[in-house]
């Protein structure tokens, strides 16, 4: 319920809450320059500014201080009246005062979203709607997070919108409450719903006898008022009558006779007084610069809250589509519950749904997050999950594993799950396996096995279909999305065989850089460690490649074995310069190094090296990077070999450590990790990441030996993979 309500706020009042945040930005900004150029005397008393002033700017009427610091100075100058700003330093004159009109209208726009009376009411409303954003978002992200406590720790990394919205709003939640209360109790104050203070008044001095004036820098009262609490100094109209100063403080407003310099009247300011005081402050950032940038920070914080919030609900309303026929949770008899990251786990939940309605089932569909405690009239649990990553819960799934420990679901609802993967991770399907265990803990019985997907495999999904259809005695059916990628035609422009007459040859291949098809030819943007994948003539599933290069470089580079029977790898292999292929590009952004200076352990082998070679050569900033990489002879096949040599003498490169399986010595790269263990131990302890890159065999062998050698340290390769430092992209 609590959701619904964030996002309903969010959808009805986004507008209005953008457009007091935008304006509230500017007026932030505009504020923080003027406080800047306030500071010089900000230590000052009123006196010292007030004689200052008086001795360069004769017939002075009032010195007023505007929030923001800038002091602006009243004074008759031959029967006319003018306005001035001073440099409060030195007194002198800085330019004539003339209101920004620009600045009046986004001001107005803030207050009143320039409809007056009925514009201040809106904004009221805002504040109100931002309060209550505030509330249920810091509960929301209290609950995701796993209780209140976790909001003081870091979030862990993720991706997409959603994990960013909770970034970003985790770190404004406390400004933000500051703002939507101040807002209200200003916006109360305003409209005469509370009393705010501002019309009560000291008593006025009877008429006195008039006495000669004292200095201005010798009244005592002046004196103990510091320059920033001052608010307004209106000097004596006719000194032979009013012999009196007028002086309106941050704490209290008086009367200072001008010859004794003593106060004649002063009424301190009332609870409700120093309430609204304390509110304006605190929403405008009067007095403070550094809480008038975390007011700007906060501002534009809300401008990306609100857009992120709204472009995450429509990304949803985009893959969950419209699910039509829904039944409420409570009258299902078959759930049907999604973990999805990049919604492609959607187009089978929406598959089966529409199949079991038309069967008479009725079916509800909601996404693993959305876990009711109880089904009423459920027979029947199904989840279709994806595993994000390595293992990892998918975004509309980060919160079910919690939500299933609270949930008394009835013992006798019947339990499927089915899983989609890539075995080209360690961990394939590592999420729906574990989702699979906390089920069987709970007592719920699971009435199939869990089927692993393996990239949309068209058996595997037939196969669950038709046991889940045996289960419910219905004929259902599974087919992978067509998702159509945008091929590109790629021209190549050189080739570097090594060892051409062996039976698997390698070669690096260079492609001219590809360009979308279209009006503007736009090219398209890749990375080291993302994936250049190529379709064989005449089967279904493409080969990925790594590629070595970016965007910014002259060419799109891999580095390919040619296998024996090998549709694909014969297939570039037989290409020549001028030659082309189609393929299409694959993001990989969880196989590069992550942001920082910590040391980077680079392990490959053979045609695996291609990536690596890749984070080496964007290293112009010489992080330290350590090499270990086995191929199979020195003489024939040591790929990029003058290249290494290149980086190593540039410093981009520490460390190369080679391991040859066809040498006099055969060695290979876990061997070359073992000797080097301590080393390694060391790069462990400062926080190194290690990124592998070749055949499971490989992989495997890489992790038996950093686990024999993170143990002594009470790690192991798990831990590193859970804090993002252990990465593969194996084959």
């Amino acid at each position: 319920m609590l959701q619904r309500t964030h996002l309903l706020l969010g959808l009805v009042l986004g507008i209005l809450l953008m457009l007091s945040a935008a304006s509230g930005l500017l007026l932030a900004g505009s504020s923080l320059q003027t406080q800047l150029q306030s500071l010089s005397a900000a230590n000052d008393n009123v006196a010292q500014v007030a004689e200052r002033i008086a001795s360069q700017l004769p017939g002075i009427e009032r010195i007023e201080r505007a929030p923001g610091g800038e002091l602006r100075v009243a004074f008759n100058d031959a029967g006319d009246s003018n306005e001035v700003l001073v440099d409060p330093a030195t007194g002198a004159v800085l330019a004539p005062y003339e209101p920004s009109a620009t600045l009046t209208w986004v001001r107005n726009l803030h207050r009143e979203l320039l409809l007056g009376d009925a514009g201040r009411w809106l904004s009221a409303l805002a504040a109100l709607a931002l309060l209550l954003l505030t509330a249920s978002g810091a509960w929301l992200l209290a609950r995701r997070l796993g209780g209140w406590r976790q909001l003081l720790l870091p979030i862990r990394p993720g991706k997409g919108l959603g994990h960013w919205h909770a970034v970003v709003a985790r770190w404004v939640l406390p400004p933000l409450a500051v703002l939507s209360c101040s807002g209200l109790y200003l916006a109360a104050g305003s409209q005469g719903w509370i009393n705010d203070g501002q019309d009560s008044e000291p008593a006025y001095p009877q008429a006195r006898e008039a006495a000669p004036a004292a200095p201005l820098g010798s009244l005592s009262a002046l004196r103990h008022v510091d320059l920033r609490d001052l608010r307004e100094l209106e000097f004596p109209v006719d000194g032979t009558q009013d012999n009196f100063y007028t002086l309106r403080t941050a704490s209290g407003d008086g009367f200072v006779n001008a010859s004794s310099g003593q106060w004649i009247s002063y009424q301190p300011h009332s609870t409700a007084r120093r309430l609204y005081e304390t509110a304006y402050e605190l929403h405008s950032g009067a007095n403070s610069p550094l809480w008038t940038l975390i007011l700007g920070a906060s501002s534009l914080a809300v401008l990306f809250l609100s857009v992120s919030g709204l472009l995450a609900w429509w990304q949803r309303r985009q893959l969950t589509g419209s699910l039509r026929g829904n039944v409420p949770a409570a009258q299902a008899e078959i759930v049907l519950l999604v973990g999805s990251q990049g919604g492609t786990t959607w187009s089978y939940a929406r598959q089966l749904q529409t199949q079991l309605q038309a069967a008479g089932r009725r079916v509800h569909c909601a996404s693993m997050n959305q876990l009711q405690p109880h089904y009423a009239s459920a027979t029947h649990l199904l989840l279709l999950t994806s595993t994000y990553g390595d293992g990892q819960a998918p975004e509309s799934a980060s919160e079910f594993l919690d939500r299933l420990a609270r949930s008394p679901l009835n013992p006798a609802l019947e339990v499927a799950v089915l899983a989609f993967g890539d075995s080209r991770f360690q961990h394939f399907c590592g999420y729906a396996r574990q989702v699979e265990q906390a089920l069987q803990e709970r007592g719920l019985h699971t009435c199939l096995p869990l089927q692993c997907i393996d990239r949309g495999a068209q058996a595997e999904l037939q196969q669950w279909a038709g046991q889940l259809g045996q289960q419910l005695g219905l004929d259902l059916q599974l087919s992978p999305e067509q998702r159509q990628p945008d091929l590109i035609q790629l021209r190549l422009l050189s080739k570097e065989v090594y060892d051409p007459q062996g039976e698997t040859p390698a070669a690096i291949l260079r492609f001219a850089l590809p360009r979308t098809p279209g009006l503007f030819k736009r090219q398209p943007r890749f990375a080291p460690g993302d994936l250049l994948a190529i379709k064989p003539q005449g089967e279904l599933s493409p080969r990925f490649y790594s590629i070595a290069s970016s965007d910014d470089d002259e060419a799109l580079e891999i580095c390919v074995r040619k296998h024996v029977g090998g549709l694909c790898s014969s297939r570039l292999h037989e290409l020549n310069v001028g030659d082309s292929v189609e393929g299409y590009l694959q993001p990989h952004p969880d196989f590069r190094p992550s942001a920082g200076r910590h040391p980077v352990i680079l392990v490959g082998a053979g045609t695996g090296v291609a990536p690596l070679i890749g984070f080496v050569r964007k290293n112009a900033k010489q992080r330290p990077l350590h090499l270990y990489w086995g191929g199979r002879s020195a003489q024939t096949d040591f790929l990029y070999e003058s290249e290494l040599s290149e980086y190593l003498a540039d410093g981009r490169l520490r460390q190369l450590s080679l391991a040859f399986s066809q040498s006099q010595t055969p060695q290979y790269v876990q061997d070359r990790l073992g000797q080097d263990a301590a080393l390694l131990s060391k790069l462990f302890a400062e926080g190194a990441q290690v990124l592998v890159c070749g055949s499971k065999a490989m992989a495997a062998g890489v992790r038996e030996v950093l686990d024999n050698l993170l143990l002594p340290l009470g790690c192991s390769v798990e831990q590193l993979r859970t804090q993002g430092r252990y990465r593969e992209d194996v084959y």
